[in-house]
């Protein structure tokens, strides 16, 4: 009864509460929410329920890169406000607690005072892991995409250490706010030559794929998502935005790609990788399964995901790359059994949290990262930068470059809309 009767208390108040201050909040909610890595769906949603729990009847947001602006009625007052949005990153974990405090003013149990202390505090009350824990993290992610391209054990420490490494470098420079193409293309030569000399003095046979490996660190495999799913949900601009800034990263990223590959392999003979010796079926499901698993959690951490749910993405990641794997054991193609592993995880995702509102589920989106082409989309844009210097009769290379750039597309295309159909088909349902 008393819970009942400060929820009134507060209610009263936020009925009370001009309507700038409600602008105000809402705004520094959506504009954390798309720095930290939220899709334009999540921003809406969050400055909806925000809005209409401080006693507004509507609210709308318009989001851009780089700014967001919002609108917000209540009775037949409104007011707008529009605020810079600054770099963008990941952090899950940062995401879920402002949710969460989004929770607690849509049911009535903040002011919006109390809820704008509680927002402006979540950055620094937000933990992150170590640095060398996200570096071992990375490191082992990377070194396990190696293994899902059928590289050998031999460079699987080379690549941890690059990517490491390189993710060490990364942060270093990003902390010193570095240009963020400028450290991809750094990050991306001091993991590539670290991978590759070390497969090298190791004796690897597989060390173009020892080096591509250690740099899909840079692959922004979420925003690549988020740019999907605002396609998708009629949002062009914002993902429009966000595409042309993957471009411009991976570009950089293969450019560093192609300087190490140019040092490692000076002056050696044309690299012919040799084929690996295939398993059977289940024995590669549970191979690509298990490395998938280590490649979803160490991208975990990286994303700053919550400790308690890392054994989740290690799952989520394994069922994904096994539902692929079938897939592919059937000739499906690439894009159609990502699609298909896609669909699958956020179907079984979107059904176990439906009862959730706010706290939206992360798992499906970190599975599928280790499902994004970050490989295939390296060889085609360093194929780009080959055929620079190719011959007119060089039809092999520009085929091969073009057939890679399509299927990341497709796939690309496909994993999103797996992702987003789930979502269509269950609504989540507002708590009252």
């Amino acid at each position: 009864m008393q819970k009942i009767v400060d929820r009134g208390l507060i209610q009263e108040k936020n009925n009370e509460t001009p309507l700038p201050e409600i602008a105000h909040l809402v705004l520094t909610v959506g504009r954390l929410l798309l720095e930290w890595g939220a899709n334009a769906r999540i921003v809406h949603e969050a400055i909806s329920h925000t809005a209409t729990g401080l006693g507004c009847d509507s609210a709308d947001a318009f989001c851009q890169h780089a700014a967001i602006i919002t609108v917000i009625r209540r009775g037949s007052e409104s007011h707008t406000q529009m605020g810079k949005v600054g770099e963008h990153v990941v952090n899950l974990r940062r995401t879920q607690n402002l949710q969460e405090i989004i929770q607690r003013v849509s049911h009535g149990e903040l002011t919006c005072a109390q809820a704008q202390e509680e927002v402006e505090k979540v950055a620094v009350r937000t933990k992150h892991y170590p640095i060398w824990f996200i570096c071992l993290a990375t490191g082992l992610a990377c070194s396990s995409f190696g293994r899902l391209f059928k590289s050998d054990w031999v460079s699987f420490l080379p690549t941890l250490i690059g990517a490491g490494v390189g993710q060490y470098v990364r942060h270093t420079l990003f902390h010193k706010k570095y240009n963020i193409f400028l450290t991809a293309g750094t990050v991306s030569f001091v993991a590539a030559t670290i991978a590759g000399f070390g497969a090298k003095a190791l004796g690897s046979v597989h060390l173009p794929l020892a080096m591509v490996a250690a740099v899909l660190l840079l692959v922004p495999g979420i925003p690549v998502l988020n740019a999907q799913i605002d396609v998708i949900e009629g949002k062009p601009n914002l993902a429009a935005a966000r595409a042309l800034r993957i471009t411009f990263l991976l570009l950089f990223m293969a450019l560093g790609l192609s300087v190490a590959q140019g040092i490692v392999f000076w002056n050696s003979p044309a690299v012919m990788i040799p084929t690996p010796p295939d398993f059977d079926l289940w024995l590669r499901i549970l191979h690509q399964a298990f490395f998938g698993g280590v490649a979803a959690a160490g991208f975990g951490v990286l994303f700053n995901t919550p400790p308690r749910i890392l054994g989740l993405c290690f799952a989520s990641g394994a069922f994904a790359l096994a539902i692929r794997t079938l897939c592919q054991s059937f000739d499906l193609g690439l894009p159609l059994s990502s699609f298909i592993a896609a669909l699958s995880l956020a179907t079984v995702d979107r059904a176990w949290h439906q009862s959730q509102t706010l706290l939206g589920s992360v798992i499906a989106v970190v599975g599928c990262i280790a499902m994004v082409p970050g490989s295939m989309a390296a060889k085609g844009l360093m194929g780009l930068f080959a055929l620079i210097h190719a011959k007119p009769e060089d039809t092999v290379l520009l085929t091969g470059t073009m057939e890679n750039l399509i299927i990341v597309t497709f796939t690309l295309v496909a994993i999103g809309i797996g992702l987003i159909i789930p979502t269509l088909v269950y609504p989540q349902k507002v708590e009252h």
